[in-house]
């Protein structure tokens, strides 16, 4: 598998996860670590963020600085 694969399932992974909880919010490690559905091929994290930074860019998801920390979480519709 690719990195863009693996990057694009990691990103489908996020986006089931938050699908089942709307309201989650967290970390680039929390996410790599809790949310993404890994079997047995986990990815190093830096291809983690480079999907939260897709999912980003294409406005399903935001970032904010909460006590210091980049959280990430569904984007908010204004």
């Amino acid at each position: 598998m690719t990195d863009n694969e693996r990057i694009e399932a990691i990103a489908a992974s996020v986006m089931r996860y938050l699908g089942i909880r709307p309201q989650s919010a967290d970390t680039l490690e929390g996410i790599h670590r809790w949310w993404v559905e890994w079997g047995d091929q986990e990815a190093p994290p830096m291809l983690t963020e480079k999907a939260l930074r897709m999912l980003e860019a294409s406005g399903q998801l935001e970032s904010i600085q909460i006590a210091g920390r980049l959280v990430w979480r569904l984007a908010r519709r204004t």
